[in-house]
């Protein structure tokens, strides 16, 4: 990434529900990257070339026919008129919107299209910092603005209903302008600049009623389209990239197909599905923040989005309350003194290790990490310690370093679910 040469930036403005930029500035010493997405997808397939990959450009597959559990897939891919059978293992579709095999699994979600115009000036844009990401809702929906260098910027706006792309080029310019005029801080922003093109795209979500077929994966946008608003659509691509390799790695390891390839199979399907879930979430907070201050069908649709009830809670069933009043509990004490619970049963379920699923023990439901924390791990050594500090030590040195807060929030979650309960403890 350093090497590749894409635009450094500093952190983001946002105007979000209120006329007062909240400036948000990166850690000191860190910085992000703008990239620019033909550059930076030449980037990664070049990469995978000097990695072994054998890439074909401007190649269709026509059909993917896998017949049963022992014979190869066949792909028929087409090339300037010629068609070729290939032969694998296993296939991944990473096809992204057009979702070559994804298609009949698809759910749609909610209807979006994003207008997004060009711009450019030689006099400076007047915002906080010229390498932020500004962001402003209104009325009919959000915008945003992105550097590409110093003197250019993408500014996107995002809507509700049929794009107007299809009326031609001249509509499709006036529709934008009419939006950035709907905005405050956009419009003023853009003022001074000169307009080089406009485009359209879907921007509707989806997701997918399975992510894992008969020998294929979805990955990334095949699988499902998060809200734009999360701004993490290219770290899920990315993510799901990684888990898919882990996934398929440990079924060709697992000749047999047994246990562990159903497993790897298993938590590919539930992280994607645990991944829209919690950005469905993130999505719905921002548009109740919204909306409290614009009355219209655009936020009112997203304020109202439903979420299965367990990825509302991050740490399972335990209230706010009782995590709340857990760490108050270890913070008081001066030594902690546990013990499991006597209803604690592990399970085994699947993690990754060293690039491949294998079945650990588990707390009851899935349970197994929060914050990076193992809490598995955590709950084992918590029962040999009676100083956090102790205890915090041990963890770092036996399973991986973790903020303090995070482990805190860890056995806090223990101790509120009732997986670690005191067996003496010594107050002040």
């Amino acid at each position: 990434m350093e090497a590749a040469g894409f635009y450094r930036t500093r952190g983001n403005t946002a105007w979000w529900g209120s006329d007062d930029a909240r400036v948000e500035d990166f850690e000191r010493g860190r910085l992000g990257w703008q990239i620019y997405r033909p550059e930076f997808d030449a980037w990664l397939l070049d990469l995978a070339r000097r990695r072994g990959a054998e890439v074909r450009t401007s190649t269709r597959v026509r059909r993917v026919e896998s017949s049963d559990d022992t014979a190869p897939v066949q792909v028929v891919v087409e090339r300037d008129g010629v068609r070729e059978t290939l032969s694998c293992e296993w296939v991944l579709d990473c096809s992204g919107r057009a979702g070559i095999l994804a298609r009949g699994a698809r759910r749609p979600g909610v209807r979006a299209f994003s207008l997004v115009g060009l711009w450019k000036t030689s006099n400076g844009w007047n915002v906080p910092d010229v390498t932020h990401t500004l962001v402003e809702a209104f009325d009919r929906g959000w915008a945003w603005s992105i550097p590409i260098d110093g003197a250019q910027r993408q500014v996107g706006i995002m809507l509700d209903g049929p794009s107007p792309r299809r009326d031609g080029n001249r509509a499709l310019v006036e529709a934008y302008r009419a939006e950035i005029d709907r905005t405050t801080h956009m419009a003023r922003h853009v003022g001074q600049a000169e307009l080089q093109s406009v485009w359209a795209c879907d921007a509707s979500t989806y997701s997918s009623a399975t992510c894992a077929g008969h020998r294929h994966l979805l990955i990334g946008d095949a699988a499902s389209f998060i809200d734009p608003l999360s701004s993490f659509g290219v770290k899920k691509a990315m993510g799901s990239a990684w888990m898919a390799a882990v996934v398929v790695n440990t079924i060709l390891r697992d000749v047999d197909h047994g246990e562990r390839g159903d497993a790897a199979i298993e938590l590919f399907d539930t992280w994607e599905r645990d991944i829209i879930a919690s950005h469905t979430v993130q999505t719905r907070e921002f548009a109740r923040a919204a909306a409290s201050h614009y009355d219209s069908g655009f936020w009112s649709a997203r304020a109202g989005l439903a979420v299965a009830s367990s990825a509302e809670a991050a740490g399972g069933d335990a209230s706010e309350a009782a995590l709340r009043a857990a760490l108050r509990e270890i913070r008081d004490s001066a030594e902690i003194d546990f013990d499991l619970g006597d209803r604690v049963r592990y399970e085994r379920r699947p993690v990754i290790r060293d690039h491949e699923v294998v079945l650990e023990d588990s707390f009851p439901s899935g349970m197994r990490f929060r914050d990076n924390v193992d809490l598995v791990a955590l709950a084992r050594l918590a029962c040999q310690h009676r100083h956090v500090p102790d205890l915090f030590d041990a963890y770092c040195r036996s399973t991986a370093p973790v903020p303090l807060p995070s482990v805190l929030g860890g056995l806090s979650l223990l101790v509120a679910k009732g997986y670690l309960v005191k067996k003496d403890v010594i107050r002040c």
